[in-house]
């Protein structure tokens, strides 16, 4: 679904100008009805900015994930666990729920 909606907004939808016209009005509670066409350019254009800030289809992602024993076990380990109170909490629900491993 939200392919095909990021589709329908890369299409161009008609040859439009180098510049669209778009009216504003100012609300009647001012007593003054100004209708003002104002000039957008069409390089603003919702597709044209998503390309211009990198967001493409199949774009390359970093590297997040790289693996170390010594961080895994110091920040979900046994002993990281049973130093604070949140942790020994943790503890205390697998141990209840009968879980075959506590932590790393």
């Amino acid at each position: 679904m939200f392919l095909q909606l990021l589709g329908a907004l890369r299409r161009p939808l008609l040859s439009l100008p180098s510049f669209t016209a778009v009216n504003t009005i100012i609300p009647a509670s001012r007593s003054i009805l100004i209708n003002r066409a104002l000039l957008v350019p069409q390089a603003l254009s919702l597709p044209s900015l998503c390309d211009a800030l990198g967001q493409r289809r199949f774009a390359s992602r970093g590297t997040e994930y790289q693996p170390s024993q010594r961080k895994r076990k110091r920040k979900h380990g046994f002993l990281a666990r049973k130093k604070t109170a949140t942790g020994r909490k943790i503890l205390a629900r697998r141990l209840l729920k009968g879980r075959r491993f506590l932590s790393h």
